[in-house]
């Protein structure tokens, strides 16, 4: 507040405006106290998945003719038994290829927020960027399905540092299972 109170002084501040933080880069922000007492910031994504899920919506229905929709069941990330590696679906017209590098997008910021849950399955169709094809619109639409069911989640960063002493990583003689190997050290 000493801060904040220095620059009211020269830029002065809505009165609202001067608080804890609620809200940051689309993520709703919270404090939550620890199983050990200790008061930690909570990072939640929930709001900005599900608008990101309306606008999915909208578009697919406004722009893109009712051609894709969403899953209404989605229990996973990414369909059992789809890889995108092996995919020879009709490549997408540049329209659909364009909203399919926004949907990328918008769930690259997901894992960015905190949803660590679809950072592989996001990370592996980025690599298809370049020439997108329908299944992999699809299974990001799938993605997105998975996300409409499963928006509310919470990253808490805990400030306690781990209690980690050097007895907690006993020494052992390993020959017996390497045999008589050197670590390979560089010249310089």
């Amino acid at each position: 507040m000493s801060v904040l109170n220095q620059i009211d002084k020269y830029l002065p501040l809505k009165p609202t405006s001067v608080g804890d933080p609620d809200i940051y880069l689309g993520a709703k922000l919270k404090e939550t106290r620890l199983p050990n007492g200790i008061w930690a910031w909570g990072l939640s994504p929930s709001k900005y998945v599900n608008q990101a899920v309306k606008n999915c919506q909208t578009h697919l229905t406004e722009k893109l003719d009712g051609r894709y929709s969403i899953p209404a069941k989605a229990e996973n990330p990414f369909p059992g038994d789809y890889n995108p590696d092996t995919d020879v679906s009709t490549p997408l017209d540049p329209e659909c290829s364009s909203f399919y590098m926004h949907l990328i997008g918008v769930m690259r910021w997901m894992v960015e927020l905190g949803r660590v849950d679809i950072a592989t399955e996001v990370s592996m169709l980025s690599s298809y960027l370049a020439l997108p094809r329908e299944g992999h619109l699809e299974t990001a639409l799938h993605i997105m399905g998975y996300l409409r069911k499963k928006h509310n989640s919470r990253l808490v960063f805990d400030p306690t540092y781990p209690a980690i002493t050097e007895s907690d990583f006993p020494e052992y003689d390993w020959t017996e299972f390497y045999g008589d190997v050197t670590e390979a050290i560089p010249p310089d």
